[in-house]
């Protein structure tokens, strides 16, 4: 079976038990557009007259996205500016590319380091999202570390520098989130009203509501389970939901599981006592920075982000599921899944 289709069927499952909503409401049909990007499959529902070319607008764009931000792509920005780093020479990216990266910059400063974009050295040489991944020796790690260091990404005036040879920018932590903002933007643009944007299993953005009024219902996946049930769902619209948990990609060597979040403070796999956590936020990129921020950081840190007023869901190693208050007035448990889970309302 091709890579594709290997990432494509499951993806599809996944879209189908974990979002849990009616596609039929009075004459509307939806539009729907599934396309492999980003190294994950990018599914959307789209209503309305313009249904089709905004989704095929969201397409192009993700693609894009995918060309300058990815850093294997030799000829894209984030890979441009790795080739240069040291040089001293600033290198002109895409507008988009320079916003994502200032917005990221500044969201990725309040996390106390356990999200750097300049983790990349570490990125390529676990190698966890690639064919190859492997388990770097101790030595290799510490060098490798005084090049995760967001204080030398420069940013002025449309171009980026790094200032130490060796150093890379890795935008995966905020990649998946920033498309579902990209699709907001387009679906806006042509005047659609009711939309999902699912990228791969961990973000999705509901616009507006469903046709018929009623709001958009996902779930949050039950890690313990097949792979395709939810502990629990909750309503939302016009805002996006990150999840980041060790379960999602991983790669095991001599009986150990090298999970692909890594923390940048030790440069390996994050040791954490959160099992998943799922952020809801009204920017993809906000929630996708800080669900995989506040993973590496731990619970406490996470239940402290809730109740200074960030919203989302936290499953924890003991089997409990924190529930931040804006989502307790639609949550409810999955039928005959997650029963083993303790539920607490903050």
């Amino acid at each position: 079976m091709k890579y594709f289709e290997k990432c494509l069927v499951p993806a599809l499952v996944c879209l189908g038990l974990f979002l849990v909503f009616s596609l039929v409401s009075g004459n509307q049909k939806p539009y729907t557009a599934t396309t492999f990007v980003m190294d994950t499959v990018a599914t959307q529902t789209v209503y309305g007259r313009r249904g089709a070319e905004a989704a095929s607008a969201v397409e192009d764009a993700l693609r894009g996205m995918d060309a300058r931000l990815s850093l294997y792509n030799g000829t894209g920005d984030i890979a441009r500016l790795a080739q240069s780093a040291g040089s001293g020479e600033p290198v002109a990216v895409d507008p988009q590319t320079y916003a994502l990266l200032e917005q990221s910059q500044a969201l990725a400063a309040q996390t106390e380091g356990a999200f750097q974009l300049t983790v990349g050295p570490l990125t390529l040489a676990w190698g966890i999202s690639g064919d190859t991944p492997r388990v770097p020796a101790q030595q290799e790690i510490d060098a490798l570390l005084p090049l995760v260091d967001d204080a030398g990404l420069f940013l002025q005036d449309g171009t980026a520098r790094l200032c130490t040879a060796g150093q890379a920018v890795d935008l995966g932590g905020v990649a998946k989130g920033a498309a579902c903002d990209t699709a907001k933007a387009l679906y806006t643009q042509y005047g659609i009203s009711s939309a999902l944007c699912w990228v791969g299993g961990s973000s999705i953005y509901a616009h507006g509501t469903k046709p018929d009024g009623s709001l958009w219902r996902i779930g949050f996946r039950d890690p313990a389970g097949d792979g395709h049930t939810s502990i629990a769902s909750f309503e939302i619209r016009d805002a996006a939901f990150a999840t980041s948990g060790g379960y999602e990609r991983y790669f095991e060597r001599d009986g150990v599981r090298y999970q692909h979040i890594l923390d940048p403070q030790t440069g390996r796999p994050a040791q954490t006592d959160i099992v998943s956590i799922g952020i809801l936020a009204e920017s993809g990129l906000a929630a996708d920075l800080w669900s995989t921020a506040l993973f590496v950081q731990g619970k406490e840190k996470a239940l402290a982000y809730f109740a200074a007023g960030g919203e989302g869901l936290l499953l924890d190693e003991a089997g409990n599921l924190y529930v931040s208050a804006a989502l307790q007035s639609s949550f409810s448990r999955a039928d005959g899944a997650g029963e083993q889970y303790q539920i607490i309302f903050l």
